[in-house]
């Protein structure tokens, strides 16, 4: 099972002073006491403590947080790198550093948790406490010979200048129109009226009233119940009967055909019989 490690520490300078120093082979190398070689970029080696120390950027955010592999020269052979956070985070009175540092050899980390607190923590406190101190230092010489400079001075210049009168808004010239442009002139200015002050009025002080008298209540008179009047039914009107739609007009009755033919002429009548005649 691997080792990790949480801890922290507070240094009097910003987060970025104390993420540029770590960066800096230079700076590195003053605040650790030992000699560092330092690749800063993403990629990028570092070695220190004489080479006791690599290891590999993986993540750089500025003046924030960086994140590499590292290794010391008692990893067991074949033992992969460690992971090593570090956190800059601005405190009340500086810096506040992080280390979160993992995957670890096992039986190891004790003895790099007093590592980072003996070679790293105590010495970057002295560092950057004295180079806050020689920076107040610096600034308060600085004020102190600004101080004490003479002020020089000509009176022609301290002189109080009139003040240039300035034209009212309403009298503004208009501007020319260049041919071609179509630029219309800005219409002018309203003259502005300064607003009469209103003289205040003094509140008048309102009479206190005195309270209205409670009324006494009176109890309420139950009202009889009156029987509701049955109404009378109402027969329904019977509906008017439809009216019916005329009829049409029968059809005029047909011509009476011709009178039927005269009769013919009654047969002759027959003659009377002779009556014998007598011998």
């Amino acid at each position: 099972m691997k080792d990790a490690l949480r801890l922290s520490a507070v240094v009097p300078s910003s987060p970025h002073t104390v993420y540029s120093a770590w960066l800096d082979s230079a700076q590195h190398a003053a605040f650790t006491g030992s000699k560092a070689v330092i690749n800063g970029v993403v990629g990028g080696t570092m070695s220190a403590w004489d080479g006791y120390i690599t290891g590999k950027f993986v993540q750089l955010d500025l003046g924030r947080r960086i994140v590499q592999s590292w290794r010391t020269q008692d990893f067991p052979k074949g033992a992969p790198d460690s992971r090593l956070e570090v956190h800059f985070e601005p405190v009340f009175d500086g810096t506040r550093i992080l280390i979160l540092h993992s995957e670890i050899p096992d039986g190891q980390g004790e003895k790099y948790r007093s590592g980072w607190n003996e070679f790293y923590f105590v010495p970057m406190k002295t560092y950057f406490g004295k180079m806050a101190i020689a920076a107040d230092r610096a600034s308060a010489a600085r004020l102190a010979v600004l101080a004490s400079q003479p002020r020089i001075f000509d009176e022609e210049e301290e002189a109080p200048r009139k003040p240039i009168p300035r034209r009212p808004l309403g009298n503004a010239r208009p501007l020319t129109v260049l041919p071609g442009k179509g630029a219309k002139p800005p219409p002018e200015a309203e003259k502005a009226k300064p607003a009469k002050a209103e003289k205040a009025r003094p509140a008048k002080a309102e009479k206190a009233k005195p309270p209205p008298k409670a009324e006494k209540a009176r109890p309420a008179k139950a009202e009889k119940a009156r029987p509701a009047k049955a109404e009378k039914a109402r027969p329904a009107k019977a509906a008017p009967p439809p009216k019916k739609a005329p009829a049409k007009p029968k059809k005029a009755p047909a011509k009476p055909k011709k009178a039927p033919a005269k009769p013919k002429k009654a047969p002759a009548k027959p003659k009377k019989a002779s009556k014998p005649k007598r011998h």
